[in-house]
């Protein structure tokens, strides 16, 4: 049920996020087009008012050729305007246009071998170059600026995504915990209890022995989880203290693995690999979780086989191996597994116990005693966990 609530939860989220990225990027689409848009009426009226100037210019010469006179004959020139022949000074027409129109120019045309000359207008070429650069320039530029926020908006809509997200896998991943984390408190609480309530109730002296190691278990079972939990903390909050001592590897495994409440067909199922006695500067409470936990997660998906712990000295420093012949992890897990809640496969392991905070634990220790934890596949199936320790603390 958890996991269909959370799948429904991102499906909500995708579909909200998705349909603001398609709005805003429509209004990003019609805003960069509306822009463009404007610049190509600005355009057209630019144009538009060049012609009436061009017009207007026109009728200022045909104006000037029929009220104005030259003083100077010999620039006095016949000019056809409007089918009419008027009698001008071409030069002063000219500095006159200039003046009031500088972006028209003269020409007066020569018509075969008569002296009559038609007046020609022309709008600077250069302006009207100038007037299409700049349009296609500012086109581009909306249409850039356009493309860009919408690059943008499409990061912040990812950034989003994998940003709420996250919190919708943490919130779920939380709540599993804490599930997890009340059935394996409440089991143990509950044995315990019904131990000593039947030892306070029972007058069989044969059986207290019995009793008491089932309460005593139960009891240490509730210890090593609070145990966790409570290192967890410390983990985030940056609060750890370790204690290294030197101590042998030998002897961390041994412990790890007489501490394991196990029964006896599971117990015999570990098989330990070690050619040679090695030396470690370690908080030896926490390798002992670091190995038992491995341990304990080995042997619950590892299908009745055996499990092997293999300890290998290195040029510098040792691995310590744990396989199992499990199902294996797949790849996308495999990434996620070292994740504080995270468990593999959960909604078919319900019935495994366990928190999602062993290996979260497995990763961080190790990293405190300057190792590094990796996971792979066993060969011929299942799963490889190897601890590595090659730094400044590793004693041969």
């Amino acid at each position: 049920m958890k996991t269909k609530n959370m799948r429904g939860n991102r499906i909500r989220l995708i579909t909200a996020i998705l349909f603001i990225s398609i709005y805003m990027l429509s209004a990003l689409a019609w805003w960069a087009f509306a822009l463009t848009r404007n610049q190509e009426i600005i355009y057209q009226k630019e144009l538009a008012l060049l012609e009436a100037k061009k017009q207007w210019a026109y009728d200022y010469s045909y104006h000037f050729s029929k009220t104005i006179t030259s003083q100077s004959a010999e620039n006095q020139s016949i000019v056809s305007l409007n089918g009419e022949e008027y009698l001008t000074d071409t030069t002063a027409l000219k500095q006159a246009v200039k003046k009031l129109f500088p972006e028209i120019h003269v020409f007066f045309l020569t018509i075969g071998q008569q002296k009559t000359s038609e007046l020609r207008l022309f709008v600077d070429t250069n302006l009207l170059e100038n007037l299409k650069s700049t349009l296609h320039s500012k086109k581009r530029a909306w249409v850039w600026e356009g493309a860009t926020l919408g690059l943008i908006t499409l990061l912040i809509a990812a950034a989003m995504f994998f940003y709420v997200d996250k919190i919708i896998r943490l919130n779920s991943q939380q709540n599993n915990f804490l599930l997890a984390v009340t059935h394996e408190l409440k089991t143990p609480i509950s044995a315990a209890k019904l131990a000593l309530q039947t030892l306070s109730r029972n007058d069989k002296p044969s059986l207290i022995p019995k009793l008491l190691d089932m309460a005593n278990s139960n009891i240490l079972r509730l210890s090593r989880m609070v145990e966790q939990i409570l290192l967890a903390t410390k983990f985030e909050s940056k609060f750890t203290d370790p204690v290294f001592s030197e101590t042998k590897v030998a002897d961390l495994v041994h412990n790890a693995i007489a501490g394991l409440e196990l029964p006896d067909d599971k117990r015999s199922l570990i098989q330990i690999h070690s050619s040679e006695e090695i030396d470690f500067q370690a908080d030896e409470s926490m390798m002992v979780i670091v190995i038992r936990n491995l341990i304990t997660n080995a042997i619950k998906y590892g299908n009745n086989m055996p499990v092997e712990l293999r300890v290998e000295r290195l040029k510098v420093g040792f691995k310590i191996c744990v396989s199992d012949q499990g199902m294996g992890i797949s790849d996308a897990d495999k990434k996620r597994i070292f994740e504080k809640f995270y468990r593999v496969g959960e909604e078919k392991t319900r019935t495994q116990p366990g928190s999602g905070l062993g290996l979260y634990l497995v990763k961080k220790i190790t990293e405190i005693h300057s190792g590094k934890v990796s996971v792979t596949d066993n060969t011929p199936q299942g799963t490889k966990f190897i601890l590595t320790f090659n730094q400044s603390n590793q004693l041969a």
